[in-house]
C-alpha cells in the first residue's frame, strides 16, 4: 500500500489518476469566437490630451535644480524636501506631494537631468 501525502495532489498525480480511469490527460481547445464587422465606418472618440505631469508640478521658488532631495514615503503619498529638511504640516509649501510613484520618479530624473541645447549631449 501506497502512503498518501496529505494535503491538494499534485498536477502529476492527478494526470497519473486520469490516465488510470482513461480520460484525456489535455483538454481540447474550443474555436475562437469569430468577430465579423457589419459596418463600413468605425468612429473611434476622440480623447482630450492630458495635461502634462511636469507643467503642473512646479517645484518652491526656493529650490535650485540639481539640489540634492530626499524623498519619502508618508504612507498614502510620497514627500519629496530638500535633503536636511523635513516635511512640516504647517508648511507644506515647502515640499511636493506625489501619490502616484511613477509621477514622483519621473519628476526626481528630470530633477537631476541635464539639460543642453545640443542633441548629442544627451
Amino acid at each position: 500500500m501506497i502512503k498518501r501525502k496529505r494535503g491538494r495532489p499534485s498536477n502529476a498525480e492527478l494526470a497519473l489518476r486520469r490516465q488510470a480511469a482513461g480520460e484525456p490527460t489535455t483538454i481540447p481547445a474550443t474555436p475562437a469566437p469569430v468577430c465579423l464587422l457589419t459596418s463600413t465606418s468605425i468612429e473611434v472618440p476622440v480623447m482630450p490630451d492630458p495635461p502634462s505631469a511636469e507643467e503642473a508640478i512646479r517645484p518652491p521658488p526656493s529650490w535650485t535644480k540639481g539640489q540634492l532631495l530626499n524623498v519619502r514615503n508618508a504612507g498614502e503619498c510620497y514627500v519629496i524636501t530638500l535633503l536636511g529638511e523635513e516635511f512640516d504640516p504647517r508648511h507644506p509649501e515647502r515640499a511636493l506631494k506625489f501619490t502616484n510613484p511613477a509621477l514622483c520618479q519621473n519628476f526626481v530624473s528630470s530633477w537631476y537631468a541635464r539639460e543642453h541645447f545640443d542633441p548629442r549631449a544627451r
